[in-house]
């Protein structure tokens, strides 16, 4: 069940939104975790006994560490095997068929046999490695003392399963939810709030992501000799500008979801197309991950703290992993080696360079930034070959960026590229100023601004909706991570 789907928008979320509210306060947390449940059960069946199985072990291992810790003795072994088996429930599913088939090249290429898996895997979850990151951020913080573990169950469980975050993020660390899964009123303000942001986010995914999707795979999906440059260049601006709205749209609608529920989540983006180095891009994009890599991973390495040559080493070993961590690809695993290499690149001397470029940084960040994504986009190294020869001009295809524009580009594709960028949160919060100041006549202003604001929201999500009824199912991307 996604949350572009008329299932999900006009049964499940007014149903368990008025069970919710109905509830007395103190089961409404168990009210929501059997809703979450029912909402991972609906699309994946019994594999939700798989994740209920994992919440089971994290929540007794957490336990067993707080213990141990308490007691005065190590839990080192405990968290070494907790981390171990949330890795493995992670590589059986995601990882397993990679690894055998690159250790297969492998023996080949020493003159060894061919060997194959000799099973076919199951499918894989959706948001397991949302769900496992999340598990083993909770048993280091509670390794490190950062937090006690959660002794109360379905507290715990609803912090793994809270259905707006579970199946693609943002990745929630139990620290930022720790004190909204007591008794959490849900104020007006905040309702409202999460209103407008599940709005938004329906918009940016129904409105910008599917029909941006629809040209770029399209484009992807052509032969690639027959493209000329303009069309390869089409798709991979359409694709850029797809996958930030198909992300942060479910980011605002996670958002604003859990805001019906008495929840602040964390900001996921803060306008990543508008960076000024990769450095920055970085700042702004999937910062639920990027800080997950840096607090777990990059600064138990060393950080920058042990020289440079360790720093280079750190920042490369990070991105070389939250690439695998995208998919069991060379691509991917690509995509993130060259992420890493930039962000080397500027501290040994490329970062004070580009600033010294005024605006024309921001084309380099861009550059930089899709080039990367035909890495993040295309099924394997040949394919991503050829549309990079594509996008250099060199094939003799006579196929044009024409070929594929269809009419709706013509309003989507300048409104993607505006929205990409923070001038509508400028001009209100200019507005704001302006009617802070203006106070002989502040409440029109703001009687105004409040019809034009529930206006422009009801004509979004009325717009939204027809297209969702006029649509075929169109499943986020980063579903399959």
């Amino acid at each position: 069940m996604v949350f572009s789907s008329p299932i999900f928008l006009f049964a499940f979320l007014p149903a368990f939104l008025f069970g919710y509210h109905l509830a007395p306060r103190g089961w409404r947390n168990l009210f929501l975790f059997l809703a979450s449940l029912f909402f991972y059960a609906w699309g994946e069946k019994l594999t939700v006994l798989v994740l209920f199985g994992s919440l089971v072990f994290n929540y007794a291992m957490a336990c067993r560490i707080d213990r141990r810790l308490q007691q005065g003795q190590s839990a080192q072994q405990l968290l070494t095997f907790g981390i171990l088996t949330n890795l493995g429930l992670l590589i059986f599913y995601k990882y397993l068929t990679f690894i055998v088939e690159n250790l297969s090249l492998l023996s080949q290429a020493v003159g060894g046999s061919a060997f194959t898996l000799g099973f076919t895997p199951p499918d894989l979850p959706l948001g397991v490695s949302f769900f496992t990151f999340q598990a083993m951020s909770y048993l280091l913080d509670v390794h490190r003392r950062d937090i006690a573990a959660e002794r109360h169950f379905i507290r715990f469980g609803l912090y793994v399963f809270l259905f707006p975050h579970l199946i693609a993020g943002p990745i929630v660390r139990y620290r930022d939810l720790a004190e909204q899964l007591g008794d959490r009123p849900v104020r007006d303000a905040q309702f409202m709030d999460g209103i407008r942001r599940f709005v938004l986010g329906l918009g940016k995914k129904l409105l910008l992501a599917n029909p941006l999707a629809a040209v770029a795979d399209s484009l992807f999906q052509h032969p690639t000799a027959d493209l000329a440059a303009s069309a390869a260049w089409l798709g991979l601006i359409c694709y850029t500008l797809q996958i930030y709205f198909d992300f942060s749209g479910y980011s605002d609608m996670a958002i604003g979801l859990g805001k019906l529920f008495g929840f602040d989540f964390l900001e996921n983006f803060r306008y990543p197309y508008v960076a000024t180095s990769i450095t920055d891009f970085w700042r702004r994009w999937h910062l639920s991950l990027s800080t997950w890599f840096r607090d777990y991973l990059y600064i138990p390495l060393g950080g920058n703290r042990r020289g440079a040559w360790i720093t280079y080493r750190n920042c490369l070993i990070v991105f070389l992993l939250c690439g695998l961590w995208h998919g069991a690809s060379w691509c991917f695993i690509l995509w993130g080696a060259w992420h890493g290499l930039f962000l080397i690149l500027e501290r040994l001397g490329l970062g004070t360079l580009v600033d010294r470029l005024g605006p024309i940084r921001h084309g380099y960040t861009l550059l930089v930034v899709m080039i990367g994504w035909v890495f993040f986009r295309v099924s394997d190294l040949t394919v991503a070959g050829a549309y990079f020869a594509a996008l250099a001009g060199s094939t003799t295809g006579t196929a044009t960026w024409i070929d594929f524009w269809p009419g709706e580009l013509t309003l989507v594709l300048p409104i993607a590229i505006l929205a990409a960028t923070p001038i509508w949160p400028t001009m209100a919060k200019r507005l704001h100023e302006y009617e802070a100041n203006a106070k002989p006549i502040a409440g029109r202003i703001h009687l105004g601004r409040t019809v034009l604001e529930l206006a422009w929201l009801s004509g979004l999500f009325l717009t939204a909706t027809m297209q969702m009824a006029g649509s075929t199912y169109s499943p986020f991307i980063y579903f399959r991570f």
